[in-house]
């Protein structure tokens, strides 16, 4: 075969490939260039939800869901807005979990669109028991959350005082301290900094203040792994394993969420 030939072969299969739709090239590049890559994920969580030493519920779920389409996962500490920032700038490759509509204020994050967790963000407190109804029961409290979580800035407002702190340890600590009236923060999270800093009399008010639920966002580059993501998080659900993971890792908080 003549090398003309072979030029226009060539250029005739590359140009029929870039015409293709992105997620019919996965099969091609998970089982070739991907595998021997690792996607980078930001956490802005605590325990149980992601942790340092990697046994946190999304560290276990999203290791065996990336393991299940030929990639690797690392998941990094970051705080919740440079998380965003890092993702968005394509610096790393996504965020464990956030709420719908982020990709918004964030354009080059793209959603899979099948949730990988149910997070329900409640009032902690020492002070008497109250009912939790919107923005409107926090008015009279100096209330206590941390930086970046925009579901929580977005609707607490006109408290007496909002005080946004780096740490889930700092918050718990103003908490106990009486330099805030009211912690809000994920529910799992908060039964944690309770657990780990062996605080007492504090309470958790009902009903949640916002809940709903989380998805993995990745950025822009990588869309064309939502198609399989999603289907390996479905059959996750469907095999049992997501709950697995969730209940084993979550029993350990149940002395502390039944006292």
């Amino acid at each position: 075969m003549s090398m003309r030939i072979k030029t226009w072969l060539l250029a005739s299969l590359l140009s029929i490939l870039s015409s293709l739709p992105s997620f019919l090239l996965l099969p091609f590049l998970t089982g070739s260039a991907q595998a021997q890559t690792s996607i980078v994920l930001n956490t802005p969580f605590f325990a149980p939800i992601t942790s340092p030493g990697r046994d946190g519920v999304l560290d276990l779920f999203y290791a065996e869901l990336f393991k299940r389409v030929g990639l690797k996962v690392d998941i990094q500490p970051m705080s919740a807005e440079r998380s965003l920032l890092n993702v968005n700038n394509g610096i790393d490759d996504g965020d464990v979990s956030r709420v719908l509509g982020i990709d918004q204020a964030y354009p080059n994050l793209v959603r899979v669109p099948e949730p990988v967790m149910f997070y329900q963000m409640v009032v902690f407190t020492r002070k008497p028991s109250f009912v939790v109804k919107g923005a409107a029961s926090l008015e009279a409290f100096d209330v206590g959350i941390l930086t970046g979580w925009k579901i929580l800035e977005r609707n607490i407002v006109n408290t007496r005082s909002l005080l946004k702190l780096e740490t889930g340890a700092q918050l718990f600590s103003m908490l106990d301290k009486g330099r805030i009236d009211i912690a809000v923060i994920e529910k799992l999270e908060g039964l944690h900094f309770i657990q780990s800093l062996g605080l007492k009399n504090i309470r958790i008010m009902e009903p949640a203040f916002v809940e709903g639920d989380w998805f993995l966002y990745l950025h822009k580059k990588h869309e064309a792994l939502v198609p399989r993501l999603t289907e390996e998080i479905r059959k996750m659900k469907q095999d049992g394993t997501h709950k697995r993971i969730f209940d084993t890792v979550l029993k350990r908080y149940q002395p502390v969420a039944g006292a």
